[in-house]
């Protein structure tokens, strides 16, 4: 066995916890992800499953919503995947009190990992070595977390997500590792596989011919556009392409251009003429105006072409933008897209922002893809 996963649902976390441990445990076990709903007590889920599946270390983040082969029926539920064998190897680094040195921090934290495995981040292979990572998603470094991160092994390919909670709200979201949770801080896991891995990124936004700049901003909520308020602005914008800004569920967003790729930002919600994103802008950035594409489409090629490079999937480690899941709502596919993640075995979580190799973006489906042996 290579990988198991479990969804355990209820509003006891000591049961779900428990749930979970009883499906996972296994002498093989070499690593467990737990992801649970923000309402379930996190101290009881991380110390429950870490005290119940040692020796095997056991991370994980809060969200909004799981992801997993086998749709929730309760309103809450945690999952889990445990991966299994000696196939795996796994070093984990924590950053820690990110505010107070994020690039540092988080450069640390890779090199934690990598001496964990016996080696440093520039011996890294990039065929055999992997980065996974889990951020606080309010921290308010997410961003110089990413960078950091993959700046400290440019070799290898880094994937991850941010913690969630709802978001209209100032409640903090964890991540956990080894039974302790945390705030401010990120953690990085390097996996070293006998067994074919890939790196996915997946997004389905276009780009309008439509440009903007942000002429008033603070932190991860724009003002003004154009030198107009920034909702008005926006909804003028989304009038050239003859539609109308749905102010409850945003569904267009925007993308800074560098390089001549586009860095997603998500608009979260809109507050009288505050358009609040899921990551930061800064005055005088030039913003292209996305428009949805075929989310249902894009993703079904993007996870048949993992599938293909790993030789068909033992597992799909997913990070779900929480802005994909709302679409697909506002637009009545929301089991149309849990059908095509339960096409394979994928196990995650929606997430505040997902990190693609340096970047921080959003709207967006990254993950490993884990092969079976070949």
């Amino acid at each position: 066995m290579i990988a198991r996963h479990v969804v355990a649902e209820g509003d006891d976390a000591e049961r779900v916890a428990s749930a979970i441990v009883d499906e996972l445990s296994a002498p093989d076990l070499r690593l467990a992800f737990v992801f649970a709903d923000y309402r379930l007590d996190p101290q009881v889920i991380a110390r429950t499953t870490q005290r119940g599946l040692l020796p095997a270390p056991v991370v994980g983040a809060t969200t909004v919503g799981v992801v997993a082969p086998t749709t929730a029926k309760h309103e809450m539920a945690a999952v889990g995947l445990g991966l299994y064998g000696d196939w795996l190897r796994v070093g984990i680094g924590v950053g820690v009190d990110l505010p107070k040195s994020p690039l540092t921090r988080s450069r640390d934290a890779v090199q934690a990992a990598a001496a964990a495995l016996g080696t440093n981040p520039d011996a890294l292979d990039p065929v055999r070595h992997f980065a996974v990572t889990l951020v606080e998603g309010r921290c308010g470094h997410e961003e110089a977390f990413c960078i950091g991160s993959a700046a400290a092994a440019p070799r290898i390919r880094f994937v991850g997500g941010c913690s969630a909670t709802e978001v209209q709200s100032t409640r903090r979201p964890f991540t956990w590792a080894h039974g302790e949770v945390m705030t401010d801080n990120g953690i990085v896991l390097v996996l070293q596989s006998e067994l074919p891995c890939h790196a996915v990124t997946s997004s389905h936004l276009l780009p309008t011919d439509i440009r903007t700049v942000v002429t008033g901003a603070s932190g991860r909520d724009i003002v003004e556009l154009d030198g107009i308020p920034a909702a008005t602005r926006l909804a003028q914008l989304v009038a050239q392409l003859g539609e109308t800004l749905d102010s409850a569920r945003p569904n267009y967003s925007f993308a800074r251009y560098v390089d001549g790729a586009p860095y997603v930002r998500s608009v979260t919600h809109i507050d009288g003429e505050h358009l609040h994103l899921a990551s930061g802008v800064e005055v005088g950035h030039v913003l292209r105006l996305m428009r949805p594409g075929d989310l249902i489409g894009q993703t079904t090629r993007d996870l048949a072409a993992a599938a293909d490079k790993v030789g068909g999937m033992a597992a799909l480690l997913a990070f779900s933008c929480v802005g994909r899941h709302w679409e697909a709502a506002s637009r009545g596919i929301e089991q149309e897209l849990a059908d095509v993640y339960a096409v394979y075995p994928t196990v995650g979580f929606q997430s505040f922002g997902e990190q693609s190799g340096m970047l921080l973006v959003n709207h967006t489906l990254t993950g490993l893809a884990i092969g079976v042996p070949r």
